[in-house]
């Protein structure tokens, strides 16, 4: 998890949020690992809006992370009409294939350019990981 320049997280829509076992695998890493990198969101449902619950969920998540999303995020609304039994794309996929081509290149661009800034400056040194918990983010008292 660490050594990724960027991040794709994959969840389908349960109770109108992001899956549980994605949130708890995010938990179980520290914060520091996926922070200064940018993420891409993709989430899925078995209804019309294609998980946009799920991905508005996992925003402030990701945020809290340091792993900041890209803006665009793909959505995919009754994915049984849109992927075969072995994940191949039916029906039109020039359509899907430039649908997901915007939110990638904003992952990649993001990614490049975070990456290089890594590697000029620490950005740990100015905004360390938390050594504690969490609250060490709170305003002087």
């Amino acid at each position: 998890v660490r050594e990724a320049d960027a991040y794709v997280m994959i969840s389908p829509e349960y109770n109108h949020c992001a899956s549980p076992a994605l949130l708890n695998m995010l938990n179980h890493f520290p914060s520091s690992s996926f922070a200064f990198k940018p993420s891409a969101i993709c989430c899925y449902s078995a209804g019309q809006w294609g998980g946009a619950r799920a991905a508005m969920s996992l925003r402030p998540v990701l945020s809290e992370l340091g792993c900041l999303p890209v803006s665009a995020m793909i959505q995919i609304p009754r994915p049984q009409n849109v992927f075969d039994e072995e994940g191949a794309l039916l029906g039109d996929d020039e359509k899907w294939i430039k649908y997901f081509e915007r939110t990638f290149s904003q992952l990649e661009w993001w990614a490049t350019a975070t990456k290089r800034h890594r590697e000029l400056a620490d950005p740990t040194i100015a905004s360390p990981a938390f050594a504690t918990a969490p609250n060490q983010r709170n305003a002087p008292s």
